[in-house]
């Protein structure tokens, strides 16, 4: 099933299951206290940028980036702003030098940091942090966000994980209001090792939500999604290409229409290798670093978290790390400086586009053999796209009505191609793969 064949129905689906969705989510057990996250209403409001498409469906939507302005920390610092994109790193060495070059490579926050790190060298660098820092003030503006815990459903059966993320969030909340709470998962949670109702009961304990999938970087074995009716499902053929990472979105957002509780979902695309495999075919490259990027916001990823770290494998890792961005800071090391570039081109390209991607899609199908997503932006048309199933080849986009340009930008790659009878098309030579475009409404 196509993207957009799925939204629709998803669309469809939302305004029939809304209420109940909600109210099943609701029954968990009272002791202590469940923290639910609130929903951000999937309201449309039409805007002169977006009159032109004004027939077409929006998918259900967590606000964007206004999602974090009903958090008063988060608020003040700026998190709701249209401009900001959430660009962080799962574990930083984070001293002044390191937060400098992080932060030249487009990171604006750390999940975790070194404890040692006084919260002056996070001011002096305009770097957020969601865990709190040696001699941090109380009601700090650089911690709009509580990090919870990390991938809990590995660590203690169902209901015990549960409640220690209640016990937890508890006890955070009592000193730290006005601040999102944010956890990861293990990939279970959205494979057949794990009911939905598990998958909800796990989701519903926090505001925002990631599950750390390595498909590029790791052998195929996490790679068993869930398959509801129409779903096309990830196989050994695909699992280590940039399709495996949009069908694991496409399965997390499927946890939110289940929960009736559209809230950011965040990603932890990779660096290096974690597991270190020596195989090249199962190493990062520059393309895949990118790639699984872009495959995952192409399916509403509201924030990157990048994991730096390659600490497995052994003697058979290649590239073993602590942090590549540290490695290539401190001595220019072959094997991550090519993948820290393209990690920090990436950051600024979605920089850049912050505006466009904190906005509401629309459902569109633009052809067959294509994923894509559909924003509008100043009285433009951007149209994000990669192939489906990860092909390759020539791709034809069929354009809706209400865009009237007769000419598309392809942004970041300094070419243009003309629309011909509402058509445009464009080349797609591998599975990694991505374009944006512009085309005037």
């Amino acid at each position: 099933m196509s993207r957009a064949r799925y939204i629709a129905a998803v669309v469809a689906t939302v305004a029939m299951c809304l209420t109940a969705c909600t109210a099943a989510s609701d029954n968990l057990d009272p002791t202590p206290p469940v923290l639910v996250p609130e929903s951000v209403p999937p309201t449309t409001t039409e805007t002169p940028d977006s009159a032109g498409l004004s027939g077409l469906a929006r998918i259900p939507w967590d606000g964007g980036s206004a999602f974090y302005g009903k958090f008063s920390k988060a608020d003040a610092a700026g998190w709701d702003e249209p401009t900001f994109f959430p660009i962080g790193v799962w574990y930083a060495s984070a001293n002044d030098p390191q937060m400098k070059f992080d932060k030249a490579h487009g990171i604006n926050f750390y999940v975790q940091t070194n404890p040692d790190v006084d919260y002056k060298v996070f001011e002096e660098n305009g770097m957020f942090s969601l865990m709190k820092v040696k001699n941090a003030p109380d009601g700090w503006w650089l911690l709009p966000g509580n990090y919870v815990d990390d991938e809990v459903d590995g660590r203690f059966d169902w209901d015990a994980g549960v409640l220690h993320m209640n016990q937890t969030i508890a006890e955070m909340k009592s000193s730290e209001e006005g601040r999102f709470t944010y956890a990861n998962w293990t990939p279970s949670l959205i494979t057949y090792d794990a009911p939905m109702e598990i998958t909800e009961r796990y989701w519903d304990t926090v505001d925002v939500s990631s599950t750390s999938n390595y498909y590029y970087a790791s052998a195929c074995r996490d790679w068993r999604l869930r398959t509801p009716g129409g779903y096309n499902p990830t196989t050994t053929a695909t699992c280590q290409t940039s399709s495996a990472y949009a069908k694991a979105m496409q399965v997390m957002q499927e946890v939110n229409l289940a929960r009736g509780v559209h809230s950011p979902i965040w990603m932890l695309p990779t660096v290096l290798s974690p597991e270190g495999e020596r195989d090249l075919a199962d190493q990062m490259t520059p393309d895949r670093v990118k790639a699984q990027v872009w495959a995952m916001l192409i399916h509403e990823a509201r924030g990157i978290v990048w994991f730096t770290q390659a600490p497995g494998g052994g003697a058979d890792n290649p590239c073993m790390s602590g942090d590549a961005l540290a490695d290539v800071r401190i001595s220019n090391r072959a094997c991550a400086r090519d993948q820290v570039q393209a990690m920090a081109e990436v950051n600024a390209q979605v920089k850049a586009l912050a505006p466009v991607l904190n906005t509401q899609s629309y459902v569109w199908d633009f052809g067959s053999g294509l994923d894509t997503m559909l924003k509008t932006y100043k009285g433009a048309a951007y149209i994000f796209a990669m192939t489906d199933d990860a092909r390759t080849g020539h791709r034809t986009f069929t354009l809706p009505s209400g865009v009237m340009g007769r000419t598309v930008e392809v942004l970041n790659e300094n070419r243009t191609l003309a629309v011909v009878d509402g058509k445009f098309v464009d080349d797609f030579p591998q599975e990694s793969s991505h374009h944006v475009y512009k085309v005037a409404l």
